[in-house]
């Protein structure tokens, strides 16, 4: 993709599925057609939100 391309939402989660299954953001960065650094950026970013998410609904 080209340089400055939005990541959309489901992209950010194909990218942590992938990340899952392979387990190296340099592969999902070529299976995707993205910079590893952009893959990694979003992989933790959904992460954090999992995270969070899960936190907020054991409080309850």
């Amino acid at each position: 993709m080209a340089k400055g391309t939005r990541v959309t939402q489901k992209e950010k989660e194909k990218m942590w599925q992938l990340y899952q299954q392979i387990g190296s953001f340099k592969e999902v960065a070529r299976k995707m057609s993205r910079c590893p650094a952009t893959i990694s950026k979003y992989v933790v970013e959904y992460e954090a939100a999992i995270r969070a998410a899960g936190t907020i609904l054991n409080q309850m």
